[in-house]
């Protein structure tokens, strides 16, 4: 980019860490993107969904400047879909040996599989969805820049 890293950093500082708009002053309307810009390193997440973040650098080069940024999904959120698929499974198969279940034939073992692949799914398709709103918010800061 034929910026300077400084001002390509002062550019991210000022876009996130910002009120979001609100409809009536309370309904939150668009994304709140939160996150640390330091020296020429930067952190960047969006207030309710810390699922997935964005972790980058400015680089600078000769003419301008070099983003270099990656998403990355937080160990605690490793942890925690961990433990939930553990929950679910333990869950499963109490519910499955109960007299009035489904019993722990093949039909209820397919079905506790299912339903474990789903919630899987499920969290898969959120952090999709996080990933490619950061990637725009990203975008979205270094096009203004390029435009000033």
């Amino acid at each position: 980019m034929p910026v300077a890293p400084e001002a390509l950093a002062a550019r991210l500082r000022a876009a996130i860490n910002v009120r979001p708009k609100r409809a009536l002053g309370v309904i939150k309307v668009g994304p709140e993107w939160k996150g640390t810009v330091g020296g020429h390193e930067f952190v960047i997440w969006e207030k309710q969904q810390r699922t997935t973040r964005m972790v980058g650098r400015i680089r600078s080069r000769r003419g301008g400047s070099r983003v270099e940024a990656r998403l990355e999904v937080r160990r605690r959120t490793w942890l925690f879909l961990a433990v939930l698929v553990v929950l679910f499974v333990w869950t499963s198969y109490g519910l499955l040996q109960r007299d009035t279940g489904m019993g722990l034939g093949p039909a209820g073992l397919a079905t506790a599989a299912l339903a474990t692949l789903a919630m899987v799914l499920a969290f898969w398709s959120f952090a999709m969805r996080q990933r490619a709103q950061l990637k725009a918010f990203l975008d979205e800061v270094l096009r203004a820049t390029e435009r000033e």
